[in-house]
């Protein structure tokens, strides 16, 4: 990247900025989820702890594909 060249640098920072709201949005999804199923099922807390991991391995997952398309 050069220095002289800002939209290279707004560019990288609408790619973290966008990756880290993917990232959020699917661990909300897991987290809320997972809490319906806790609720409809009585199974408290499994669901919600399984709806968080899964929420952060779509996230991440999702991070890892962006990066390497732009690489």
């Amino acid at each position: 990247m050069r220095k002289e060249d800002p939209r290279q640098m707004l560019k990288a920072l609408g790619l973290v900025g966008s990756i880290g709201l993917n990232t959020v949005v699917a661990v909300a999804i897991g987290l809320f989820a997972g809490k319906w199923v806790d609720h409809y099922f009585g199974t408290i807390p499994f669901a919600t702890v399984s709806g968080i991991i899964l929420g952060m391995l779509a996230g991440l997952w999702a991070a890892y594909k962006r990066i390497m398309d732009k690489s």
